[in-house]
């Protein structure tokens, strides 16, 4: 107890004391070792550094293959300096349980998407918003560049260190027997969304019903057709097996999916010398591995889908166009009710001319 003591000790509020321990006691129940789980300490004398991240995705997602290349390389390139424990398939938690571990230093890293961010700092929500990027080259520029800039001071805010940004790509809609070109196909469908004000406000405007709930729960909810459809990138529905539950991928792109490999800002910054220079070359590389494996794999899993038996429905630059104009007042909203600014989606979409 005296461990968690000193965790709650830093917390400014009595909802966050009672976080903490609820976080503490799911994770320990999960992995077991209460008395390694003070990770904010210097690490500097230890003998060995442990580095444990979670991720909510199955372990034949790329996020996950790229955080297994992370392990090995670090943990070789150290001489096992470095013990990395990766815990997939939302063991730890969901998206946000895993980001409030990391701040609290239960555990030391996670790959959290954009959209779970915009949770703790409505500013991240630019990059939810429909259509705002034309590519994830122009993504990848935008976010690893001057939209960058502005986010992860954020981040180092809340106690946490970017790795560098990294996505899942763009965001598909599956359902049954129900192809997906226009916002009038959406009217009254009752679709999962992720819980992103940006996500729900759209999908209203499209005239849907969305329904936010946990990812954990969304394949028994699409099997027993406690909703109708949902949206998602398409390395997470295909590794999910959403093609047993659903027969329909329309390839909207209506959001981008982004993401950020972050740590413990104690954690992180208690790293010198050599320790510090090889964790930020593996962390350089998966964060770099992983952008790579989603640009190769994303055509692979919509032909996955094919082979799978579901109708792929493509979406024309015009038909995209009609879904972006429906959802016009998102962006307005996103500056007038969540802190956003027309400099931070300027910058979002500065490089959206320079990649085809």
């Amino acid at each position: 107890m005296i461990l968690l003591e000193k965790e709650e000790r830093k917390l400014d509020s009595k909802s966050k004391g009672v976080l903490a321990l609820v976080l503490a006691l799911v994770i320990l129940a999960n992995i077991g070792i209460f008395y390694k789980m003070h990770a904010n300490k210097d690490v500097s004398n230890a003998d060995v550094i442990v580095v444990r991240i979670g991720h909510t995705t199955a372990e034949n997602n790329p996020i996950h293959e790229a955080l297994a290349q992370f392990e090995k390389e670090l943990e070789e390139s150290s001489n096992g300096r470095f013990d990395v424990r990766i815990y997939p398939n939302s063991s730890l938690g969901g998206d946000r349980q895993e980001v409030e571990s990391a701040i609290l230093g239960y555990i030391q890293g996670c790959l959290p998407p954009n959209a779970i961010l915009s949770g703790f700092d409505t500013r991240f929500m630019v990059s939810d918003l429909p259509f705002v990027y034309q590519s994830g080259a122009s993504a990848m520029a935008a976010l690893n560049g001057e939209l960058g800039d502005e986010l992860n001071p954020i981040l180092d805010d809340m106690g946490l260190h970017s790795m560098g940004w990294t996505e899942s790509g763009f965001r598909y809609i599956t359902s049954n027997d129900l192809p997906v070109t226009s916002p009038d196909d959406l009217k009254g469908l009752s679709i999962r969304t992720m819980e992103n004000p940006i996500h729900v406000a759209s999908f209203k405007a499209w005239g849907a019903n969305p329904t936010p709930m946990a990812f954990s729960e969304l394949f028994t909810a699409l099997q027993q057709g406690a909703v109708d459809a949902q949206e998602n990138p398409i390395i997470v529905s295909m590794s999910s097996r959403f093609f047993e539950v659903q027969n329909t991928l329309s390839l909207t792109g209506h959001f981008y999916s982004a993401g950020t490999l972050v740590f413990n800002k104690d954690f992180y910054e208690s790293l010198k010398g050599e320790d510090k220079k090889l964790f930020d070359e593996a962390s350089e590389h998966c964060v770099k591995n992983l952008t790579e494996m989603v640009w190769d794999q994303n055509e692979e899993f919509i032909q996955t889908a094919r082979d799978e038996g579901m109708n792929v429905v493509e979406v024309t630059p015009e038909q995209k166009a009609v879904f972006r104009d429906a959802a016009s007042n998102v962006y307005q909203l996103y500056i007038e009710q969540y802190g956003g600014s027309q400099e931070l989606i300027d910058k979002a979409m500065m490089h959206n001319d320079d990649f085809e």
